[in-house]
């Protein structure tokens, strides 16, 4: 359980203050130029543009814009409430993952500000032109917002120590399994969720077949990434996900040790499988998490009662038991 004291609360405002105060604004520059283009815009707006510049697909005006503010405003303000229910302001990486909380909302309103700005006065789509030169301009302002807000916060709050495991007593030959479960919350699957219903939309507005397979590969995607089940036995520790795959195991003599520990989706850049320098996360929640050390790598994953995890874990390190029943010398 986490404790709040005035310098964790302040840490916590300061985070929530900066990264709220961008998205705001990104998205109320955004909602200004489209209400002060909206009587100079066609009915068709030219919404995606080839190498050249050239507008190559067009949506109706209400839809197109509709999509603007979902995308650009809606989509920057969800991640903002789901990984301020994470608490992303706890961890070592709680700066960089504020600065990406404050490159989005700004990137995606440059594009698609400078694509209002591209149709409006236009008589028609293909007299649209939209220069490359934005989406590196774009993408400029994203970088410069993202580090002005990890230097604006200050660093994260520290990390619980581990909390105190008891290993299960074992007999060397003695054996037992333990099963956890690492599952998205609700608001993890509302913003999974959101993200497919907009790749639907834009497949069925855009009508290129092609889009359709990205929103079954990325519907996949969330499947296998959402749910996983982790064993603990005497072989080791084994985790895989709701469709089978991935998976992998951690063998037991491999293992050196296990605790709980306080984790956060900041720590790992967000959540699902996440791979960072000699660590691999199952991470769907900020909380208490197994942690698994084998030589100079770690596995964590946020399980429920990862206490008995851990502690059946340490119970076989004791014991010195092997797969094959023999034990450690």
């Amino acid at each position: 359980m986490t404790t709040t004291t005035g310098a964790e609360q302040q840490i916590r405002s300061s985070h929530l203050i900066v990264t709220t105060a961008v998205t705001a604004a990104s998205g109320l520059a955004l909602v200004i130029v489209i209400l002060l283009s909206l009587g100079d815009l066609p009915d068709r707006l030219a919404t995606h543009f080839d190498l050249s510049g050239a507008a190559d697909d067009t949506m109706s005006r209400a839809l197109g814009l509709t999509m603007f503010l979902l995308v650009g405003l809606g989509l920057p303000a969800l991640l903002l409430v789901v990984f301020a229910r994470m608490q992303w302001w706890r961890g070592d990486e709680a700066r960089r993952f504020a600065g990406f909380l404050g490159a989005l909302p700004v990137g995606l309103s440059a594009v698609f500000i400078a694509t209002v700005l591209a149709n409006r006065g236009a008589a028609s789509p293909d007299q649209v032109t939209l220069s490359p030169w934005v989406f590196a301009i774009a993408l400029t302002a994203a970088v410069v917002a993202g580090l002005a807000v990890g230097l604006m916060v200050p660093r994260g709050v520290p990390r619980e120590s581990s909390e105190s495991v008891t290993p299960v007593a074992l007999s060397p030959h003695e054996r037992a399994s333990w099963f956890g479960r690492v599952q998205a919350g609700p608001l993890v699957l509302l913003a999974f969720g959101a993200g497919i219903v907009a790749l639907v939309i834009a497949a069925v507005t855009v009508g290129i077949w092609w889009l359709w397979l990205v929103v079954v590969g990325v519907a996949l995607a969330c499947a296998a990434t959402t749910s996983f089940a982790v064993r603990v036995d005497s072989s080791g520790v084994t985790w895989r996900s709701a469709l089978g795959l991935p998976r992998g195991h951690v063998p037991m003599s491999k293992i050196t040790d296990a605790a709980v520990i306080d984790v956060s989706p900041a720590d790992f850049g967000g959540f699902g499988i996440r791979l960072t320098p000699g660590v691999l996360g199952l991470v769907m929640r900020q909380g208490s998490a197994l942690e698994v050390t084998h030589g100079k790598r770690r596995f964590v994953a946020t399980v429920d009662d990862a206490t008995t995890g851990a502690g059946l874990l340490l119970g076989y390190l004791q014991a010195g038991s092997r797969p094959d029943g023999t034990t450690r010398r």
